[in-house]
């Protein structure tokens, strides 16, 4: 077993190793809730006897773990190694041996106390003799509801000492994959999510401990525990139950027939370089999933606070005026709503020469990607607890530093002359790209205003306690381009003059700061993802989508935030 490496204690990685039912038992700290009361430390004979609407609870609140399930955990496990549960039964002329594994806490995008978790493999003979001659015919790992099979001898199934099937479970899910990857599931048989086992991983030899084939019926048998029909873990809401012991699963029973229903080929991995479309239905599906949980935690807090901010929307969107923007005349005063009309209707006029300003931002993005993947793959493969070591290697991050660095500086020119392109127009003169790049060339302070706010401004966005700066920074500088191209001015005086400007109108400029840059940094994203979401088709073809609304999306926010310095200098001059 390889699980996530984890060394920051309630930090990233998989805290959580499978565990011996043993160490939660008897726990004072521990209680089991029946229909007919609760019982305190209880033992495997009370489980066995407890009924289908008992539940076993631990510690914690699962809707709102913090840290405390990873510290009891540390608690539990001292004095207990990590354990699995080895079961051999016969079905339908075959030998398979099953392994269970308990783990205390599930921590996904669904939250729940206790998780089993199996593996089998398959001997294509009739008795345990014959099986300990001969090598197995397939494996089956549980994802979730489903299962992903593997051939004994096929190359995705990797093998210690070449008799030991070597299990990576997800972080947080504990979902049992064949090999280091991100993993795409779209169903309750794989998964509504993003699955992690990327390396860098740990690896685990956990002591077995054997089963009995058939569920005890002497309540004092020490595997009394596999009789509990009830949950492992404390009552929530919908998906977030303690779940059911194994003895209640189907391949408890029937483990042919589940593989056979359940079984499927190959589950989807996602790209090593996370595209725009995967990252996007990722992210989605996470923070859905935590807004759904915190809905359930807190009910009135959380729907309150979302019905709120829908309100706030509509608010301004009814406040504002969007008619009577003259999208003929650049240089005027307007409202949010109109300088967002305005923007579309100056893009659409210039569908022409954006054209190619798109294309040189999606080809450039695009190389830069393809680079990236390329780097990835050079070097040799590791060992089972690093599959592909050149994912972290440094060559990796260096091939992507340079080819994002260049893509930031391809970035800073289109945008420079996306706002030639508007001056123009503004002077009554027909637009040309030819035109506007020369000018770009003559007069570069533009691009380097471009580029030192994408620098500091995304330098505090990806640290979470610089973030508020980020975006004071972002509001203040949101103009500064604008003020360089169309008033040339030297690069520190841009940025003066940008901070100038919001001032005389800080929550208008906020906001169409904000709406025009999150609008052009996720407009392309959301839509990869959504595709990712409702569609079947390749993510090759999602993420090309994304990446071409990405990319024609950028010039209209350019032209936008150009429209917004016209509106914030004329509103300036009249003050003054």
């Amino acid at each position: 077993m390889v699980v996530r490496k984890h060394t920051t204690p309630c930090g990233d990685g998989e805290p959580y190793l499978p565990i011996s039912v043993d160490a939660v038992l008897g726990r004072q700290d521990v209680t089991l809730r029946t229909p007919h009361g609760t019982i305190d430390a209880p033992t495997a004979s009370q489980l066995a006897t407890a009924g289908p609407d008992s539940y076993l609870d631990l510690p914690g609140n699962a809707l709102r773990p913090g840290c405390s399930y990873e510290k009891w955990y540390d608690q539990i496990r001292e004095g207990h190694s990590p354990s699995i549960y080895a079961r051999v039964v016969t079905d339908q002329g075959h030998v398979v041996v099953q392994y269970w594994f308990y783990y205390v806490y599930n921590d996904w995008n669904d939250r729940h106390e206790s998780d089993w978790e199996m593996i089998q493999v398959d001997f294509d003979v009739p008795t345990v003799a014959a099986a300990l001659r001969t090598e197995p015919v397939q494996t089956a790992y549980a994802q979730h509801e489903g299962s992903e099979v593997a051939d004994w001898g096929e190359d995705k199934l990797r093998l210690v000492d070449g008799t030991h099937p070597v299990v990576y479970p997800g972080q947080g899910s504990h979902a049992s994959y064949y090999s280091q990857e991100h993993w795409l599931g779209r169903g309750a048989a794989t998964g509504f999510g993003c699955d992690n086992t990327t390396a860098p991983g740990t690896q685990i030899r956990p002591q077995v401990i054997l089963l009995p084939s058939t569920v005890p019926t002497d309540p004092n048998d020490p595997f009394a525990w596999l009789a509990f029909t009830g949950h492992w873990g404390e009552k929530q809401p919908t998906f977030n139950n303690g779940p059911t012991g194994p003895a209640t699963k189907t391949q408890w029973s029937t483990p042919i027939a589940w593989v056979d229903d359940e079984g499927r080929p190959a589950s989807v991995d996602l790209p090593q370089v996370p595209t725009m479309a995967t990252t996007a239905f990722c992210g989605m599906v996470s923070q859905g999933s935590t807004l759904f949980l915190k809905l359930l935690a807190q009910p009135v807090l959380t729907g309150g606070l979302i019905l709120a901010a829908v309100a706030l929307a509509i608010w301004l969107a009814a406040r504002t005026k969007w008619r009577r923007s003259a999208p003929g005349t650049v240089d005027r005063e307007r409202s949010v709503g109109q300088i967002l009309a305005a923007m579309f209707a100056i893009a659409w006029r210039l569908t022409a020469q954006l054209l190619p300003v798109a294309g040189v931002l999606f080809v450039s993005t695009y190389i830069v990607r393809t680079l990236t993947r390329l780097a990835i793959h050079i070097g040799p493969k590791g060992t089972i607890t690093d599959l592909d070591p050149g994912v972290n290697a440094w060559w990796t991050w260096v091939i992507a530093g340079i080819g994002w660095v260049l893509v930031a500086i391809i970035d800073a020119v289109c945008a420079a002359i996306v706002l030639d392109l508007l001056e123009q127009l503004r002077d009554g003169h027909t637009p040309d790209v030819r035109a506007a790049a020369r000018e770009v060339n003559e007069h570069r302070t533009p691009v380097y205003v471009f580029l030192v706010t994408v620098l500091l401004v995304g330098t505090a966005f990806i640290t979470f306690w610089l973030a508020p700066l980020a975006l004071v920074m972002l509001t203040l500088w949101s103009v500064a381009m604008a003020a360089a191209a169309v008033e040339e001015r030297p690069l520190r005086a841009a940025f003066k003059r940008s901070a100038q400007l919001v001032r005389t109108r800080p929550v208008k400029s906020a906001i169409v700061a904000m709406l025009l840059v999150l609008t052009a940094a996720g407009v392309g994203p959301v839509i990869g993802g959504a595709l990712l979401l409702l569609t079947g088709w390749p993510i090759w073809i999602e993420d090309l989508i994304g990446g071409l609304m990405t990319a024609v999306v950028i010039p209209a926010a350019v032209i936008g935030l150009g429209l917004l310095f016209f509106d914030l200098r004329r509103r300036a001059d009249q003050t003054q």
